[in-house]
């Protein structure tokens, strides 16, 4: 479980030592010093636990991944993936073509995004990003996932008060996306 823990304001994870979550649960700080939103997201990527979330105190879109399989020992790794205006809100993340991917919105501007790492774990090279839906207020309660082998979309636009869906045209999110 991933998790912003309201004392600290800061993410949490825990780790069930049994596969149907009996036992004494561990528990990791992933990141204390900046305050983050309530909305984390949980995947496991490339073989770890990894988390997006939305760093309210920077207002940014954050990743981390941990060292080891458990997620419970070592420092995670944690990178800055969308850094302009007040993004991240609303985070979604998955495996998409073999790299982590996250859904996201846009506050600033009101938008739905979506951003690809270059490497199979976050962490070597850059981020792509890439605007989805943009009229109105859009990107609200985001969900990611693979359908038919590229990235899709649901999400809330909060003008219309409806329920929408996005898929991209290609396996990695390049092109413009069908809503």
């Amino acid at each position: 479980i991933s998790y912003q823990d309201s004392y600290s304001g800061g993410i949490k994870y825990a780790i069930a030592p049994n596969a149907d979550g009996s036992g004494t649960w561990t528990f990791h700080t992933v990141e204390s010093a900046d305050y983050v939103e309530p909305y984390t997201s949980l995947a496991v990527v490339n073989g770890r636990p990894a988390i997006s979330y939305h760093d309210s105190t920077n207002a940014d879109l954050k990743y981390a991944i941990a060292p080891t399989t458990d997620g419970i020992s070592g420092a995670w790794t944690i990178l800055t993936v969308d850094s302009v205006g007040d993004v991240g809100l609303y985070t979604s993340l998955a495996v998409v073509n073999g790299r982590p991917a996250i859904s996201y919105r846009d506050t600033t501007n009101a938008d739905l995004k979506f951003a690809i790492a270059s490497s199979a774990d976050g962490t070597g090279g850059a981020w792509t990003l890439h605007t989805v839906d943009s009229p109105g207020d859009v990107g609200r309660s985001t969900s990611l996932a693979v359908v038919n082998g590229r990235p899709a979309i649901s999400y809330r636009d909060t003008t219309n008060a409806d329920l929408k869906f996005a898929i991209a045209p290609n396996a990695d999110g390049t092109g413009t996306w069908t809503t």
